[in-house]
C-alpha cells in the first residue's frame, strides 16, 4: 500500500501527543512494509534545520505563523500565494507518488482547500483521523482579525487593517471537506463533532493508544508503608483547561485541612506564561513550596522514568479531552490514576476498577481520593494491576496501528467500510 499522510505538524516539530500518534502510526506502517510519504508544514525548520529522509516533506505553509508579528501584513501580501503553493505542491506529490490512499491527520492552521483538493484528486480514498476539533474551528485568519492587538506595534495598525481584512474574508467561500471516511479515537469525539455540526459519511472508532512497552518495564514494588513519601505527578500542558491549578489547590487541602505532609507533587510540562505565574502564586500564597516542584517540559525519553517514579498520577482536565494519551502512559508505568472523566477520558477511566475519579474542577474531591489511596495500599495495588492490563491490552499503539492499517487497506482496495 502507498499511503500519503497529510498533516499540519510532524515530530520533532509537533505540538503534543496528537502529532506523536501520527509519527508512531507512520513508523508502524513502514515497519509493515508499506510505502509512505509524509507531507507536512515547514513549522520548526527555521529554528532546527536537520537532514531528514526523503519520505518526510516539510513544504506546506501554515495559514499564519505561530507568534509572528508579520501575520497581519502577510495576510494582504502572501496569503493567496501561500495557499496556491500548497495546492500546487500537493498536486505534484499525488501525481508523483501515486498514493493508494491519503490519511489526513491534523489540519488546524492549514487552509481547508488542501484536504478538499486531496478529496478531488483521490475521490473516495481520503481518510481522516479526527483527534482534535479543527473542522469546527474558524480559520486562523478569522481568529486573528477578531482578536485584539497583543502589542503596541500591532495596536497602531490592526484596527484599521481589520476592517479591510474582514471584508475580504466575508466575500470568500470557505471550502468544506466531504469527510467521506473518518476515524475517531473515541465515541465521545464522534458524537461531539456531530453535535458541533461536522457531517461525516462513514465513520469508524479506532481507540487512541500509546507505546506501552516504553513504560511497562518499570515493575517496582508499589506497596505503601507508614512513613513512606507519596510521589504525585502531573504531566501535560500548563493551561487553564488542563486544570493544573486544581491539582495545586488539592495539595493545599491535603496539607492544611487533612494534615497529610509526607508527599510531593511534581508538575511536568510548559505552557502559557501568565498561567505558569498564576500556579506559582497559588503555591506561594498557600506556603506549598515544600510540596510542589515545577519540573518544566521534559523530553519524551525522560517520561518513562518520571511515570515509573510516581505513585499517583493526577489527570485534572476541565475541558472535554478528545482522548487522554498521558493516562495510557501512566497506567502502563504502574501509577495509580486519580482523574476527571472528561470527554474521551471517560471511555478509559472506570472508577473503582482501574482508577479513582472526581468531578472536573473539584479540588476537594481530588484531595479526598488521594487521602483514600494513601490509607489503602491494597486498593492502590488492585487499581495499579488492572490499569496496567487495561493499557497493555486495550490501548497499545500496535493495536491502533493494525486497525488503521486494515481500514486504509480496505479503502485503498475499494472495499466497503461501514459505520460503527
Amino acid at each position: 500500500m502507498r499511503a500519503l499522510f497529510l498533516t499540519n505538524f510532524y515530530p520533532p516539530y509537533g505540538q503534543g501527543g496528537y502529532e506523536q500518534w501520527c509519527q508512531e502510526i507512520a513508523e508502524n506502517l513502514q515497519a509493515s512494509g508499506h510505502d509512505l510519504l509524509i507531507v507536512t508544514s515547514r513549522h520548526g525548520l527555521e529554528q532546527h534545520p536537520a537532514p531528514e529522509p526523503a519520505w518526510i516533506q516539510r513544504k506546506l505553509h501554515l495559514e499564519m505563523e505561530l507568534k509572528s508579528l508579520r501575520n497581519g501584513l502577510q495576510f494582504f501580501t502572501h496569503r493567496c500565494r501561500k495557499e496556491q503553493e500548497n495546492l500546487r505542491y500537493l498536486r505534484q506529490c499525488i501525481d508523483q507518488f501515486q498514493p493508494d490512499v491519503i490519511l489526513v491527520w491534523g489540519m488546524w492552521n492549514i487552509a481547508r482547500s488542501v484536504p478538499v483538493l486531496a478529496e478531488k484528486l483521490l475521490p473516495g480514498r481520503v481518510v481522516y483521523y479526527m483527534g482534535d476539533y479543527w473542522p469546527t474551528l474558524p480559520n486562523q485568519h478569522e481568529l486573528y482579525w477578531q482578536a485584539p492587538a497583543r502589542s503596541w506595534k500591532t495596536g497602531l495598525t490592526k484596527p484599521m487593517l481589520s476592517f479591510f481584512a474582514r471584508q475580504i474574508l466575508a466575500r470568500e467561500q470557505r471550502p468544506i471537506p466531504e469527510f467521506s471516511h473518518v476515524i475517531f479515537p473515541t465515541i465521545f469525539m464522534r458524537e461531539e463533532l456531530k453535535r458541533l455540526g461536522m457531517t461525516a459519511q462513514r465513520t469508524r472508532i479506532i481507540y487512541g493508544a500509546a507505546d506501552t512497552s516504553l513504560y511497562s518495564n518499570n515493575q517496582r514494588p508499589r506497596e505503601y508503608q507508614a512513613g513512606q513519601q507519596l510521589a504525585l505527578l502531573y504531566a501535560g500542558r500548563l493551561t487553564p483547561d488542563k486544570g493544573v491549578h486544581v491539582a495545586i489547590e488539592a495539595v493545599g487541602l491535603l496539607v492544611h485541612q487533612h494534615g497529610l505532609h509526607n508527599f510531593r507533587l511534581s508538575v511536568v510540562g510548559d505552557g502559557e506564561l501568565t498561567y505558569r505565574e498564576q500556579l506559582r502564586m497559588i503555591v506561594r500564597e498557600n506556603q506549598l513550596e515544600s510540596y510542589v516542584q515545577f519540573c518544566g517540559a521534559q523530553p519524551k525519553q525522560a517520561m518513562p522514568q518520571l511515570y515509573g517514579q510516581a505513585d499517583i498520577f493526577l489527570f485534572t482536565s476541565i475541558w472535554q479531552e478528545p482522548f487522554g494519551r498521558v493516562l495510557i502512559e501512566a497506567m502502563a508505568a504502574g501509577a495509580v490514576i486519580v482523574g476527571s472523566p472528561t470527554g474521551g477520558a471517560a471511555e478509559i477511566l472506570v472508577d473503582g476498577t482501574n482508577a479513582l475519579t472526581f468531578p472536573p474542577g473539584d479540588a476537594q474531591a481530588l484531595a479526598a481520593q488521594v487521602i483514600r489511596l494513601a490509607a489503602a495500599p491494597a486498593l492502590r495495588q488492585r487499581l495499579m494491576v488492572v490499569a496496567q492490563t487495561t493499557a497493555q491490552e486495550n490501548f497499545d499503539i500496535a493495536r491502533m496501528a493494525r486497525e488503521i492499517e486494515a481500514y486504509l487497506q480496505a479503502i485503498a482496495t475499494n472495499k466497503s467500510s461501514h459505520s460503527m
